[in-house]
């Protein structure tokens, strides 16, 4: 088995974060734990002092978004493949193993992504998706999906069978650390949101193929941090904003701003 790191960023994770390391604690799998908090004030810091050793975690003494944690936590890792996971998703080995191994035998394809559930074992509709673009989330924000116009979310059936997508669902996602470097790892403009498919995008535009996987299945709870939900709404426009100026026509850019203010 190909070694990989597994990385996440945790903030105020108290309620998530035990089982969310319970599975790499031992040796019985090949990967390497990695994490980095964002100045948690909570139980979360005091979990990860009494599970890990001092070199598998940093403590950041303040926010500094996703993008950038995640890029310091990658950091930490020297494997040739990259897991990056939400702590509030719950996914051992048997998860990540297989979406390693399938780009280890698929040199064209960069990233994987997996089945993600909710905790009812219900599909999460994120777990196979399309690159934003304005009629995309015009029609994910009206509402307009539900009547068969695509939406940022492809439709329930396409988790059904493996292959290729324009991208994953981002709170599990398995990487190239070669690509990763390439790529010069998430744009830490972005505070938190949107990252994801940013690097995504940027995978596609490096010539390689995003993959789903249909047989690995993970739980992702979702909004289990406790975080101002004012601020978190904030952060997804700015993200949102951000990627239509990097990666979309300017007339789109215009109506996504007017769409949002």
């Amino acid at each position: 088995m190909s070694g990989y790191d597994v990385v996440t960023v945790s903030h105020q994770n108290a309620d998530t974060i035990t089982r969310f390391l319970k599975p790499w604690r031992g040796d019985a799998s090949a990967a390497q734990l990695w994490v980095v908090d964002n100045a948690s004030n909570d139980a979360t810091v005091s979990c990860l002092q009494s599970l890990l050793t001092s070199r598998q975690y940093q403590l950041n003494h303040d926010n500094r978004g996703y993008a950038r944690a995640a890029n310091q936590a990658a950091a930490m890792g020297q494997q040739a493949y990259i897991a990056f996971v939400n702590p509030d998703c719950f996914a051992g080995p048997e998860v990540i193993e297989p979406m390693v191994q399938y780009l280890k035998h698929h040199d064209d394809v960069g990233m994987t992504g997996c089945r993600v559930l909710n905790s009812d074992g219900s599909l999460q509709p994120a777990s196979c998706r399309r690159l934003p673009t304005f009629w995309r989330v015009f029609h994910h924000l009206t509402g307009l999906y539900h009547l068969g116009l695509p939406g940022i979310n492809k439709p329930p059936k396409s988790a059904l069978q493996s292959g290729p997508v324009e991208a994953v669902n981002g709170a599990l996602f398995v990487i190239r650390r070669e690509l990763f470097t390439q790529l010069n790892g998430f744009d830490e403009a972005y505070p938190l949101h949107f990252e994801d498919l940013d690097l995504m995008a940027r995978c596609l535009q490096a010539g390689y193929q995003i993959h789903y996987l249909a047989e690995p299945q993970a739980i992702h709870l979702q909004g289990q941090s406790t975080q101002n939900k004012s601020i978190i709404q904030q952060w997804k426009r700015q993200g949102l904003k951000r990627y239509f100026k990097k990666h979309r026509p300017r007339w789109e850019q215009w109506w996504v701003n007017r769409l949002l203010n």
